[in-house]
Parts: structure tokens; sequence; C-alpha cells
């Protein structure tokens, strides 16, 4: 099974290290080494005022926000703060559910100090790969419809950006992609409980979300299908959505590729296409 995202930090270099930063600011008392955000600040020269929240992948179970460093590099020579934010993975102990709880509480946590954090929170962007998608997408949702069970009560997210993204969790339970035992694994002992695993699932709630949308993927993402399905729902509601779906034949162009391979001129062109929607919606 492919998983976006590793355990293993990345300490090799990148721009972000050089930049004003702080980093394992915990986001709930007595929490978790997992339970922390890390935050870089822009030069003061290129400066834009604006956030870009990142959630990592990983497949719910691996992955660490440090991990995410070059990609938040490519945003903070553009001027955007970036924060990395970091979550509990599901181990047998915490679910998905948990980890859309952290998320919850780490942006609340970010929106109700960003003056003292140094950040702008009327210009705070969130943005997802993988399963960092889903989480990304099910909190913009959660701030504006009350229905969704697990959301941010205090933060309003400018526009959401997603890269290959999880959407339709609930079809997990039914994928013949998986087994028995990979699912209980990624999705926790819950994984047969159709109403509960709709209950986390972006796709039960995108009918109240209305934010800016940016999404994208590409010919050799495994889980391509999820973001197709998510750009047809968008379409049937009637929802304009910037989508950008890459048909290179080169199978480095896979998923999360812009996240995890910046060098490829194809991950030049999602980000480039990153960067015009937060222009364009940081106005």
């Amino acid at each position: 099974m492919i998983v976006s995202g590793s355990n293993k930090v990345s300490t090799e270099p990148a721009y972000a290290d050089s930049l004003e930063k702080r980093i394992g600011i915990p986001y709930v008392s007595d929490g978790t080494l997992s339970q922390v955000v890390d935050i870089y600040y822009a030069p003061e020269g290129v400066r834009r005022n604006a956030v870009l929240i990142d959630i990592h992948g990983g497949f719910y179970v691996a992955g660490k926000r440090e991990n995410n460093r070059k990609f938040a590099s490519l945003f903070l020579r553009e001027g955007y703060d970036v924060v990395l934010l970091e979550y509990r993975v599901n181990d047998g102990k915490t679910d998905v559910a948990d980890e859309l709880g952290d998320c919850a509480a780490a942006l609340d946590f970010l929106a109700s100090n960003a003056a003292s954090l140094g950040l702008n929170m009327e210009r705070m962007f969130l943005t997802g790969d993988s399963a960092g998608g889903h989480l990304a997408l099910y909190m913009a949702e959660g701030a504006e419809d009350t229905a969704v069970p697990v959301r941010p009560k205090v933060f309003k997210p400018r526009g959401v950006l997603l890269n290959c993204p999880a959407y339709d969790f609930a079809s997990f339970a039914s994928s013949d992609g998986f087994t028995e035992e990979a699912m209980a694994w990624f999705i926790g002992p819950r994984y047969q409980d159709r109403a509960y695993l709709e209950s986390l699932s972006p796709r039960t709630y995108i009918s109240g979300f209305s934010g800016p949308l940016f999404i994208s993927t590409s010919r050799h993402d495994f889980i391509r299908g999820q973001a197709l399905m998510l750009k047809a729902d968008c379409d049937s509601l009637g929802r304009t959505i910037e989508f950008i779906d890459i048909a290179s034949d080169d199978k480095k162009v896979g998923h999360v590729h812009n996240v995890e391979n910046l060098a490829l001129p194809e991950s030049g062109e999602v980000n480039d296409k990153m960067l015009e929607f937060l222009e364009k919606h940081s106005r």
C-alpha cells in the first residue's frame, strides 16, 4: 500500500529554516508532542500579511509536519506566513475523529491567539495533501456548517487548497482496493460503521460549503477518483472551483507530487496555480 508521508523527519535544510520561526507551540494544554504547530514568518520585505496553514498527509497513520518545510518554503518566498500543523495519527487508540478534533483545536488556537502570534486571522488559508486534504476540507466545512460534528468554533478560512485529497471517507469501507486488515489499520476499529464513517466524511457536508476551493490531482494519483468525485459534486452544486488534473505520463508525477517532489515541472505548474489562487483571494 502506498502511504503519502513518513514518520522519518527530514533533516535536510530548507529555506524555511533560515527565517524567523516558532517551533513546537502547543495548541492544547497537557497535550502530546504531536499536538503542536510550527509557525514560519515570511521576510518583511515581501510579507503579504496572509497565512497558509498546512495539514500534512500520511494515510491517517503516518506523516510529520517537518517534512513539509520545503513545500512551505515555496510560499514563504512569496510572502505568505506558513503554519505546519501536527496532529495525533491513528495508532489503534486514536482515530480519524481524534485527528479532526486536533485540527479543530489547532485552528481555533491560531485564530484566537492570532494577534500575539503575529498572524492575520482575517487572511488564513488551509491546505492539505492526501489525508490532510480530507482534514482541511472537513475543517472548512465545519467553519460554515454547525451540522459538522467536529468543527472549529472560531477559525474561518479565506480559502482551501487541496492536493490529491481523500474526500468520500465512507467509500474506503467498501473499497475493493483495501483488505479488512488495512482498513482497520488506517481507519480504526470502527471501519465497518457506515454511519460513523459518513459523519467524518467531507462528502457528507459539501453542500454546506461555499468558500473558494482549489483542487489538484494527476493521472498517476492512486486516489485520483476522490478528487474527480469532489469536482463532480461541486459541478452538480453549481460551485465554481479551480481544478487542475495533470495528464503527464511520468509516473513520478503521482500522488502529492507537488508537495513531495517540488523539482518536477508539473509540480511547479500546480504550485504556481496555488500561488495564483492565494493571490486572488488574499485581496
